[in-house]
C-alpha cells in the first residue's frame, strides 16, 4: 500500500499521478464501503459513479485542507460513508417508488382486451415516471394523495412540513405534470 506522504507528494507533482495513486491505495477499500452500504440495491455502474464521487470529493477536501490532513483515510472514509448514504437513500427511494408502483391494480377487467391493458400499462409507467421525475417532496405530497389517499394535514405529518406548504405544492407539482403531459401528448400525436 502505498503511503499517505506519497499521494499527497503526487499530487503536489501531478493531480493524475495523485489520482492515479490514490486509487491504487484505495480504490478497493473505497469500493468495499459503497458495496457494504448500498448491496442488493444498486448496479455496478452507480457503485462505480459513486467510487469516482468519493475521490473526487475527497481530492476537493484535501485541496481545501493544502493536503495537511493526519489521516487520508479518515478523510476517504467519512466521504465514502456520506457518498455511499446517499447512493443508498436515493436507491432505496426509487425503489419504494417502483413498489408504490407494483401495487397498482393491473388486473384487466371483463371488457378490456389485452392490446388495451398493454396500453394502459404503458400509460401507467409514463405517468409514474413523470410523477417520479418531479423529485422529492413533490413526488412523495402526490404519491400520498393520489395513491394513497392522504390528506394534506396526513401529508404535512409524514413530510414534516406545514400543510399551507404541502397544499402549494401539490398544486405547483399537478401544474407542473400537466403542462409536462400536455408536452408528450402534443409530441406523440404532432
Amino acid at each position: 500500500m502505498i503511503s499517505d506522504e506519497e499521494i499527497i507528494k503526487a499530487f503536489r507533482k501531478s493531480e493524475n499521478e495523485g489520482y492515479r495513486k490514490l486509487i491504487d491505495s484505495y480504490g478497493n477499500y473505497v469500493y468495499t464501503v459503497i458495496t457494504d452500504k448500498v448491496r442488493g440495491l444498486a448496479a455496478e455502474q452507480d457503485k462505480e459513479e459513486c467510487a469516482a464521487d468519493v475521490f473526487i470529493e475527497t481530492v476537493r477536501e484535501c485541496k481545501k485542507h493544502d493536503f495537511t490532513m493526519d489521516s487520508l483515510k479518515a478523510v476517504i472514509t467519512a466521504v465514502a460513508k456520506r457518498k455511499a448514504t446517499d447512493l443508498f437513500r436515493k436507491l432505496y427511494g426509487r425503489k419504494q417508488h417502483n413498489e408504490y408502483f407494483d401495487e397498482l391494480n393491473d388486473e384487466p377487467t371483463d371488457y378490456e382486451t389485452p392490446e388495451h391493458s398493454a396500453v394502459s400499462r404503458s400509460e401507467k409507467e409514463m405517468l409514474w415516471n413523470e410523477v417520479l421525475s418531479l423529485g422529492k417532496p413533490d413526488s412523495d405530497i402526490l404519491i400520498l394523495q393520489f395513491f394513497h389517499s392522504k390528506t394534506a394535514a396526513e401529508i404535512s405529518k409524514i413530510l414534516k412540513m406545514t400543510t399551507a406548504s404541502v397544499n402549494k405544492r401539490s398544486q405547483r407539482a399537478r401544474e407542473k405534470l400537466k403542462k409536462t403531459l400536455m408536452q408528450k401528448e402534443v409530441q406523440f400525436n404532432g
